[in-house]
């Protein structure tokens, strides 16, 4: 089935209103129809802003951009164009670049196709020039001579279904440098019955080396986690659009944010509550369209109990979360609660096991001066917490196939 996109036109008018009540407030989009903007030509510009802490960076695109109504499904799309100005040109859908750094030729003519893993009712599509090393912002003539998009085949179910995680530095694997830090999504595989035969590999089409599969006879558990991730950034560095091209009818995928959507102090990570649930959202939206079970994930807490007692950590995430689970229908698991409860039979000195700390000296590598962190992960809290979820899994009707491949008695073990 062929979709006609429409042509619109996307500018920034003002400049970024900058830290607001300690929040990075970053340029906001003008979109226009190209019905009423009949004096702008084909003319794009691409530049890059950093605001005064460093530690965010936003690229915007001002020009021609095409509104595809996707429906959550992926899209094969085929552009041709005629470009004038850039040395290479990159094709973004939602924020997302799908296509880098297409070399223009001499003549100018740039012919791609590729696949759009759409996130959205309505995606915005857009090719923008590539800024050229050392500046900031560059200028482009971009006409576009045929666009064409059409619904793409669905992938045939999987044989051996994936269970996916999409989350942060909590979740994520580790190579033996940063013993003893291990993300939970890293040793969940060994509550499975046939832990003893697994295969351990990095993914394919995947753009970091922490994502690591582990698999089994009868599943496999694909880690896609990465650490200083939120719900935003993950999705806009692509990395949500990797996961979907690698997910099949009948797949599931874990999905836990919230530490790094709290870090007001990292405008790239920040997400406030309701934005978070936009694009938690999103997540869930993009996966269920795809005949992939989403299952949220509250964040695993940190232990915070100062002087007194533990409480839940992140509150307004994990009620979001709550909510969009009771909205969709969809599997919950509150690993916030359950870890909470973990801390507090512990008590605040032991639970320092499962975090990370350590003496100078007691490890080599990344820690070999020690460390004390209340965030990240040891090997014990990591297993810890990684049974826990295990449990937790086997109580949800939606993951019975998953639960039935689990190990009862390394579940029982205290």
């Amino acid at each position: 089935m062929n979709i006609t996109p429409s042509l619109e036109y996307i500018t920034y008018p003002d400049p970024a209103a900058g830290w607001i009540d300690g929040v990075y407030r970053e340029r906001v989009p003008k979109l226009q129809s190209a019905a009423s903007r009949p004096d702008i030509g084909s003319v794009c510009r691409r530049f890059r802003e950093k605001e005064e802490s460093g530690w965010g960076v936003y690229e915007y695109h001002e020009g021609a951009v095409y509104t595809i109504a996707g429906d959550f499904r992926d899209l094969d799309v085929s552009i041709d164009a005629e470009v004038k100005g850039a040395a290479s040109v990159s094709v973004y859908v939602d924020g997302v670049n799908i296509a880098p750094r297409i070399p223009v030729p001499d003549g100018g003519a740039v012919s791609v196709s590729f696949t759009a893993r759409t996130c959205r009712g309505k995606s915005h599509l857009a090719i923008s020039p590539d800024i050229p090393d050392g500046e900031d912002s560059v200028e482009a003539e971009i006409a576009i001579r045929s666009l064409s998009a059409e619904f793409a085949a669905r992938a045939p179910r999987a044989v051996k279904p994936t269970l996916f995680l999409a989350s942060d530095s909590t979740v994520q694997s580790y190579d033996p440098y940063y013993y003893p830090q291990t993300g939970w999504g890293e040793v969940l595989y060994r509550f499975f019955a046939d832990a003893d035969y697994v295969r351990e590999y990095r993914a394919e089409n995947s753009s970091y080396s922490q994502c690591r599969v582990y698999e089994l006879p009868r599943v496999k558990i694909e880690n896609r986690s990465i650490g200083g991730r939120s719900s935003r950034s993950f999705f806009l560095e692509g990395k949500w659009n990797e996961l979907l091209a690698r997910a099949r009818e009948g797949d599931y995928v874990l999905i836990q944010f919230g530490h790094n959507d709290s870090t007001k102090a990292r405008p790239n990570r920040y997400t406030d509550p309701d934005a978070y649930a936009e694009w938690i959202e999103l997540y869930v939206r993009s996966a269920v369209s795809r005949a992939v079970t989403p299952i949220l994930v509250t964040p695993v807490m940190r232990r915070n109990c100062g002087d007194g007692d533990f409480t839940i950590s992140f509150p307004e995430f994990r009620e979001k979360l709550l909510l969009i689970a009771d909205k969709f229908k969809i599997p919950l698991l509150d690993l916030d609660a359950a870890s909470l409860d973990i801390c507090r039979r512990l008590g605040g000195e032991a639970a320092k096991s499962l975090y990370l700390y350590a003496e100078a000296g007691e490890y080599d590598g990344a820690y070999a001066n020690g460390v004390h962190d209340d965030t990240h992960l040891s090997r014990r809290g990591a297993l810890t917490y990684a049974r826990q979820a295990a449990l937790l899994m086997r109580d949800i009707e939606a993951l019975a196939p998953i639960a039935a491949l689990l190990d009862e008695k390394k579940l029982c073990l205290s």
